[in-house]
């Protein structure tokens, strides 16, 4: 079959028959000379056949009245869980602004329900008219320093990686077990390699030594850089960088430097954590396209940078540009400013038309395993939530605006007439803590917080990275409460409670308590409302959420909570209060 499809392909390049597909009038972004020629483009059995002006039509024919043709765009790094979409959800918003492709790291799923997550977000990729790859998570759960709710072994990662649409192994954040030769981090980075298989990484603020010897276990990519010296020492040791720009990191400013000084050869771009409603406001890749160039880039580095780059590093053959041979996953823009997406073509069949998908998407409904995955050992109450600590200052989480780093602040608290600490939002600091919601253990951790600028009330969030406990900030101990509380009922999600008014917004999120199984519209509605109801109560961030949501991670510095604790990111400890 596919040997006929070859030979088709051939006659139609050789003029001795019509190609299936004329697309007329184009310009071509050539991403090989960096040079934009006028061709009609044929194609034949999903693939481009040819590129001239004296081809006979095809047996159908779409006029592009000068619009311009560049490869099908590839997000290089994405958890789609950060979407709150469903991968079928998903594909409905991005492919009508370019996606044909999007390299994901399931190890949010994964942290909440193991292998079993990852193979449901496998099978529900399969017939969608987007390619859904995946790396292999690497870090589940990312450190021993909070409860996660699944592990993958290095036998299991092993599995993962002989999947024919697994690409490799995801971002090896125990940097920390790379560079000091852990057993089981270097089984898992074997295992890629000795398929053949890249590992991707994710080494924040570290260079050096620390740097060449987490390279030297055959690392290759980072998108964790938040200067442009910090990629460009990376790239100058053989790293490619993925400039990442999300709904809550966002650096493609403070990297293009790096790009124009290094080439664009060695970057690629990558949204990470992208929510719903920014998909649908704003865009995907071709966002990231428009900013790009609006601040000076090339748009042939641009354009390369995301299609041919991620295509050759991921071993995604025969893509990321419009030529014979190439698979015709193909995008037609206005220009190469504003990259306005007029039509889609995945494996040569228009599959988005001026904003909205022409081809169906089929669901897949999650199973019943992946909606019960919020078990609290208990209803809480305002007393877990009455905080002691020693005399004097005591650290505090500051919260780095559109960053995902934190400050490791130290500040003389405020207390009650007994001695326990008390939010003061005053001072805008305000009281976090983080529940176990996985195992029942009943743990909890607590710590306070500077830079959310809540007067009232509290907010709080079933997504929670990397293991995804309950996360929750407030003023006061009552609302903290039942914040978690209403999380338990909902099977997750995201949750404002008002004082005195009571409960104020609820996002359900009840799919591992991550994801939402309605469509994008009603999830961008939705958070939207969340997110009005908690700048209302004075939150500061744009997206309060997934700022939120980024204080338990504990592989990125300097000062975060998990369940266990709060724990110091630079010296990999935690700290009493």
């Amino acid at each position: 079959m596919f040997a006929k499809k070859l030979t088709a392909a051939s006659e139609v390049a050789r003029g001795e028959r019509p190609a299936e597909l004329m697309l007329r009038g184009g310009r071509v972004l050539n991403i090989f000379t960096r040079e934009i020629g006028e061709a009609d483009l044929l194609i034949e059995g999903g693939m481009v056949a040819a590129l001239g002006t004296d081809y006979p039509a095809g047996e159908r024919v779409i006029d592009l009245a000068g619009g311009y043709i560049i490869p099908g765009l590839i997000d290089a790094h994405i958890h789609l869980e950060s979407t709150l979409l469903l991968p079928a959800q998903f594909a409905a918003v991005v492919l009508p602004h370019g996606t044909t492709a999007v390299i994901a790291d399931p190890h949010e799923i994964a942290n909440v329900l193991g292998e079993a997550g990852v193979h449901y977000m496998l099978e529900a990729a399969e017939k969608l008219p987007l390619d859904l790859f995946f790396m292999a998570p690497s870090c589940v759960p990312s450190t021993d320093m909070e409860t996660a709710g699944g592990e993958l072994n290095p036998e299991q990662v092993e599995r993962l990686l002989d999947h024919p649409r697994v690409l490799g192994l995801a971002e090896m954040m125990n940097f920390p077990g790379v560079i000091h030769g852990d057993e089981a981090v270097a089984a898992k980075i074997a295992a890629a390699r000795r398929r053949g298989k890249p590992v991707d990484g994710h080494l924040p603020a570290m260079g050096g030594r620390a740097l060449q010897a987490y390279l030297a276990a055959g690392i290759s990519t980072d998108h964790e850089a938040v200067s442009a010296a910090e990629a460009l020492e990376k790239v100058g040791r053989g790293m490619r960088v993925i400039i990442r720009e999300g709904s809550a990191a966002r650096n493609l400013s403070a990297l293009l430097p790096a790009v124009r000084a290094a080439g664009s050869r060695w970057f690629m771009f990558g949204t990470d954590d992208k929510e719903a409603a920014e998909l649908l406001a704003a865009g995907h890749i071709d966002e990231i396209l428009r900013r790009a160039v609006a601040q000076g880039l090339d748009p042939f580095a641009a354009v390369e940078m995301a299609t041919l780059n991620p295509a050759l590093h991921y071993g995604l053959k025969r893509r990321g540009a419009v030529a014979p041979g190439y698979r015709a996953d193909l995008v037609v823009v206005d220009d190469l400013k504003g990259f306005r997406v007029r039509l889609v073509l995945k494996d040569g069949r228009v599959a988005a038309r001026e904003g909205a998908p022409a081809v169906e998407i089929p669901a897949h409904p999650p199973g019943e395993a992946l909606l019960r995955t919020v078990r609290l050992a208990r209803e809480m109450g305002p007393d877990d939530f009455a905080m002691a600590a020693g005399p004097g200052a005591v650290p505090v989480i500051g919260i780095v605006p559109e960053q995902i780093i934190t400050e490791k602040l130290f500040l003389e608290p405020r207390r009650d007439e007994k001695g326990l600490v008390q939010a003061d939002p005053q001072r805008d600091i305000v009281k976090v803590a983080v529940v176990e919601r996985h195992r029942r253990s009943g743990r909890i951790a607590l710590g306070l917080l500077r830079g959310l600028g809540l007067r009232r009330g509290a907010i709080a969030s079933s997504v929670a990275h990397d293991s995804h406990n309950i996360i929750v900030a407030g003023v006061s101990e009552r609302a903290m409460a039942a914040a978690v509380n209403a999380l338990a009922r909902s099977g997750g999600g995201f949750v404002v409670i008002d004082e005195p008014a009571g409960p104020a917004a609820l996002l359900p999120l009840p799919v591992a308590g991550l994801i939402s199984p309605e469509p994008a519209a009603r999830v961008a509605a939705a958070l939207e409302e969340v997110t009005a109801a908690a700048h209302a109560l004075g939150a500061v961030p744009a997206q309060p959420f997934l700022t939120l949501s980024f204080l338990a991670l504990p592989v990125i510095p300097h000062l975060k909570i998990t369940d266990r604790g709060l724990f110091d990111v630079d010296s990999f400890s935690f700290i009493q209060l």
